[in-house]
C-alpha cells in the first residue's frame, strides 16, 4: 500500500524546508522522511525524496525566492494538508479510517509534486486569501497523528547513515 500523494508532497516540501532552515545535509533530512514513511507505506527511497526536494530548491532559486522560500514551502504544506485541490477542502475526519491511511496505487512522483508546488506558488502570490493562517506550522497541526510525529522528529547527521 502506497503513501497518499499529499503526504509525499508535504514530506518532500519539508525536506526542502528543513534543509534550508537547519544545518543538516539534504540527504539526512531526506533519509528521515524516507525511512519514516517506509515504516507505514511501500518503501520510498532517500534518493527519491532528495531528488524531489532538489526540484523545489531549484524552482525557488529560479524565481529568486530568497527570504520567501521557507514561507512558500510552508504555504504549500498547508494547502496540501487542507485542500484536495484548489477550492476543494480535504475531509479531515473521514467516516472510515484516517486521512493518513495508505492508498492502493502509487499516485505520487517528484514531477507531479513540483508541478503542484509551482502552481500553488504562483496562485498564492496572486491570491493571498488562499494562504496559510498567520503563524501556522505543520509541526503544531493537530490533524496529523503518525505523520505529525515524523514531522516533529529532529533531523540529524546520523539519519543519512
Amino acid at each position: 500500500m502506497f503513501c497518499p500523494s499529499w503526504i509525499f508532497d508535504i514530506s518532500v516540501a519539508r525536506v526542502a524546508q528543513e534543509f534550508l532552515s537547519a544545518e543538516v545535509p539534504l540527504e539526512a533530512v531526506a533519509a528521515k522522511y524516507a525511512n519514516g514513511l517506509s515504516e507505514k507505506y511501500t518503501a520510498i527511497t532517500t534518493e527519491e525524496m532528495a531528488e524531489s526536494a532538489q526540484l523545489i530548491l531549484e524552482f525557488l532559486a529560479e524565481v529568486e525566492a530568497g527570504e520567501s522560500a521557507v514561507p512558500f514551502i510552508n504555504e504549500f504544506c498547508y494547502f496540501r494538508l487542507y485542500f484536495a485541490k484548489v477550492g476543494v477542502p480535504r475531509k479531515m475526519k473521514p467516516m472510515f479510517g484516517s486521512i493518513e491511511d495508505p492508498v492502493k496505487q502509487k499516485e505520487y512522483s517528484g514531477e507531479l509534486m513540483i508541478k503542484a508546488f509551482r502552481t500553488h506558488t504562483f496562485n498564492v502570490r496572486g491570491n493571498p486569501e488562499i494562504a496559510a493562517p498567520a503563524g501556522w506550522k505543520l509541526e503544531d497541526d493537530q490533524n496529523l497523528a503518525e505523520f505529525g510525529e515524523l514531522v516533529r522528529k529532529q533531523s540529524s547527521l546520523l539519519d543519512s547513515f
